[in-house]
């Protein structure tokens, strides 16, 4: 069995019958590795071509690709990005529509950053496609963690929120 998919097993209640079958999942995996290689190669229109509709109309695809290319810039050249658990929800009470939502949250090495780490949230469409309704990132660059004491560096991966792997 594959390791992320482990990692799925540990849901919580709320998740109920919303878990998917190990096909499902491993398309998630897939889906965000492929967000993440087009954003990261600078393919900006294809990496946007993965979010739903409903987060375009508040992100254009110009500011997108301009904060895209501005972190890649200051980050280097990623070195790797690990799917690290998935959450599933089925008709959560705060989303814009019902349907399958799945949380991957994820861990990024980058050179000229300390730490990285966020979540991707996905929604299942009507077509059965998974599509991004959010992005969040959370980042410490090495020249700011040069900076910290040890000890509040020790806890920077808890104080960004990061789920170990």
């Amino acid at each position: 069995m594959p390791e992320w998919l482990l990692l799925a097993a540990a849901l919580p209640a709320m998740a109920g019958d919303a878990v998917p079958g190990e096909a499902v999942q491993r398309a998630v995996v897939d889906r965000t590795q492929a967000y993440f290689a087009a954003k990261d190669g600078g393919d900006y229109h294809r990496a946007y071509a993965l979010i739903a509709a409903s987060m375009r109309g508040y992100l254009t695809e110009d500011f997108y690709t301009a904060e895209a290319r501005r972190f890649n810039a200051e980050a280097g050249r990623a070195e790797a990005r690990d799917v690290v658990r998935l959450t599933w929800y089925r008709d959560p009470p705060d989303a814009p529509e019902p349907g399958l939502y799945v949380a991957a949250d994820f861990r990024s090495r980058f050179p000229n950053i300390h730490a990285h780490c966020g979540y991707l949230m996905w929604h299942q469409g009507a077509d059965g496609q998974f599509r991004i309704v959010r992005e969040e990132q959370s980042f410490i660059d090495k020249a700011t963690a040069a900076q910290l004491p040890p000890e509040r560096l020790a806890s920077a991966d808890r104080q960004l929120g990061c789920v170990d792997p």
